[in-house]
């Protein structure tokens, strides 16, 4: 860890010391003759949180008058940025032209995020979650891990409910967990990110956009204004295939009744909407959750649904049920490639399923 001027004299040494659990780096001027060097060869990769508006300006102009200036313009590894500034600084002309010329130079932006602010006011500029910035560290050290910068993109996520009466629905397993790690891979990957979903983040969302919906309806009239400005569609929330036809006003009662019986008819299918009124070139990517014969059944998806890529997991497999925070997939895309991506974490399923996305836009 390596502690600025200014971060010394707001943070102090000591506590940061007991937080790392070792003695932060603070000065060109020591015991080693070329520290900023050293630490530029040892390092993997390079975080700078909270990046000022005073210390991306160092950034963007090559400065180096200090050990954390010298020691970026030394490494030629990954570079995540969390900024931190008043939205005032943060939108002026000088900041932006600094973060456009980092972005140029392969600088990877984590934020910042709307929210409160310093001295009262609210506004964008403030610090992302940390959750966000170890997740960008997991996802810029990960192999093959690319940009998505300009990239608009709309993920569905959890299950659909389909109401019976006031309190009651139909629903089914899913938690949202893949759904909501394709819409924080590619927010951290650098896209523009809105979440069409039934359940809350698993996360602080500070990132994504985050629009919540109920039923199959409500969520294929928020997809299809999403449409309207997305260049990628990723449907993996899990839709009912029916709804109840008339549902109950109020609560229905349980005494006096032996039995209820429901009326149900279909739902719309999203996927073949969203691709009835697809814009060129809009990537449409659909998900298949089966407990037998997947590659045939995603297959099938694929030719019928008309979709430029289907990932299909077994969720009867262990680890790959319902609600788990692991996952394992095959990919078929409308060229006819395919992949099984073995049991990982659903950030890294979410990478790779993105990488498969970029793969079909490059065609």
């Amino acid at each position: 860890m390596l502690l600025t001027d200014a971060a010394e004299r707001f943070l102090g040494v000591q506590a940061v010391a007991s937080v790392a659990h070792s003695n932060p780096f603070r000065s060109l001027f020591g015991d080693s003759p070329s520290p900023h060097t050293e630490l530029a060869e040892w390092a993997d990769l390079v975080v700078v949180v909270p990046a000022t508006a005073d210390f991306l300006a160092k950034m963007a102009h090559g400065v180096a008058d200090d050990l954390g200036s010298t020691l970026l313009l030394a490494f030629d590894g990954p570079v995540v940025v969390a900024p931190a500034m008043h939205s005032a600084m943060w939108e002026a002309p000088a900041t932006q032209r600094n973060v456009m010329t980092l972005v140029g130079d392969g600088v990877h932006f984590v934020g910042p995020a709307e929210g409160r602010l310093a001295g009262g006011d609210v506004g964008i500029g403030r610090l992302v979650d940390p959750l966000w910035v170890v997740e960008a560290v997991h996802y810029w050290l990960t192999p093959g891990a690319g940009p998505l910068d300009g990239l608009r993109i709309t993920v569905s996520a959890g299950g659909t409910r389909e109401p019976i009466d006031a309190v009651r629905y139909i629903g089914n397993r899913s938690s949202g967990r893949q759904g909501w790690a394709l819409a924080q891979v590619a927010a951290l990957a650098g896209a523009s990110v809105r979440c069409v979903t039934t359940v809350d983040p698993p996360f602080r969302a500070d990132l994504v956009e985050v629009l919540r919906v109920e039923s199959a309806e409500q969520m294929l009239d928020a997809m299809r204004s999403a449409q309207e400005d997305s260049d990628v569609l990723i449907m993996s929330a899990a839709v009912a295939d029916f709804r109840v036809a008339e549902p109950f006003a109020g609560k229905v009662k349980r005494a006096g009744k032996e039995r209820l019986e429901l009326s149900l008819v279909p739902n719309p299918d999203i996927l073949v909407e969203l691709v009835q009124h697809r814009k060129q070139p809009q990537v449409i990517v659909g998900f298949a959750a089966e407990v037998e014969r997947l590659e045939e059944s995603v297959a099938n998806k694929l030719a019928n649904k008309g979709v430029d890529l289907i990932v299909g997991n077994n969720v009867a497999e262990p680890g790959s049920e319902f609600g788990s925070v692991t996952n394992a997939v095959y990919l078929l895309d409308r060229l006819g490639r395919q992949r099984r991506i073995e049991m990982a974490p659903k950030t890294e399923i979410a990478a790779s399923i993105l990488a498969a996305i970029v793969a079909l836009i490059e065609v």
